[in-house]
């Protein structure tokens, strides 16, 4: 595979092309891990300036499925916690783990930082059960 045809360049080309206001840009997943096949998806982390909307998308770009984890600077904490309360920690990872693509500002570098110490925080503690609920366990 040539480098123009890596995942780190089809997912930077991605970007460039969709959001060229983007102040940051990360490939996660198994393409960032280099585990992928011909058919792989990208999953690449979109942030974008305030004036923009946070959004979840999955698109097609140069006959490759890509999903977006697309979140505005002020978006991206609340993002986190939505992460850590449901227990899902897949925007969190894909901070962490993900191959840097484009960070012209020091904004990726600073999520990067948010979601790791999310991480480390853990998940948000359940409440504890209440009612006849408890007496069951």
């Amino acid at each position: 595979m040539k480098d123009h045809d890596s995942p780190a360049s089809e997912a930077l080309r991605l970007v460039h092309h969709h959001f060229p206001h983007a102040v940051g840009a990360l490939l996660g997943g198994s393409a960032a891990r280099g585990h992928t096949s011909a058919s792989s998806d990208l999953d690449v982390a979109v942030l974008l300036p305030d004036s923009d909307t946070s959004r979840r998308q999955v698109i097609r770009h140069n006959g490759r499925l890509a999903e977006l984890f697309i979140h505005t600077v002020t978006d991206f904490q609340q993002a986190l916690e939505h992460n850590r309360g449901n227990r899902r920690g897949t925007l969190l990872f894909i901070y962490d783990q993900g191959m840097p693509l484009l960070d012209p500002y020091g904004d990726l570098e600073r999520a990067r930082v948010q979601a790791r110490s999310s991480l480390a925080a853990g998940p948000i503690p359940s409440p504890p059960l209440s009612g006849s609920a408890a007496a069951i366990f």
